[in-house]
């Protein structure tokens, strides 16, 4: 009977220890949209702006967002860019999620301001450090004031 009773304590010591393991990262969908300002950063040749931006997203709450995107010609297509870049997003808990996204995945038609394009999460800090996963973006841009909007969905994993 002690024995038996040995075996029960052990299973249950066991079980209470699995609750304090990690879990591990977890796939989850993402959206987000905002506006903000790029701001085309002079004699820079190929254009480069740094952008700024607010918004709210799911896992972010309201954010703010600070990059830097190159807005790379297409050599076939002179009406077309393929920006590339990175940029920051802060949520509202102070959490930073790092994005990255590259010319091969990205285009912005220069005669409707239109763009769009894929951008992969690189980490970040807090519950972000560890984040992948990737957002289908659409960038509606104003040449003429700098203004953009943005709109996002994707998976993130963290």
């Amino acid at each position: 009977m002690k024995r038996f009773l040995n075996i029960k304590m052990l299973a249950l010591a066991l079980i209470l220890l699995a609750g304090n393991i990690p879990v591990g990262a977890q796939e989850r969908p993402f959206s987000c949209s905002g506006k903000g300002i790029a701001a085309i950063i002079p004699g820079s040749g190929v254009p480069v702006a740094n952008v700024t931006g607010t918004g709210n997203g799911t896992h972010l709450g309201l954010f703010t967002n600070a990059g830097q995107v190159t807005f790379n010609p297409d050599p076939d297509n002179p009406t077309l860019v393929h920006p590339s870049g990175q940029a920051t997003f802060t949520a509202a808990d102070g959490d930073k999620l790092e994005t990255v996204f590259n010319s091969a995945e990205t285009s912005m038609d220069l005669t409707t301001g239109i763009g769009g394009g894929i951008f992969h999460f690189a980490g970040g800090t807090g519950k972000f450090a560890n984040a992948t996963g990737s957002i289908s973006v659409v960038v509606i841009q104003n040449f003429i004031t700098g203004a953009y909007e943005l709109t996002a969905v994707g998976k993130i994993d963290y």
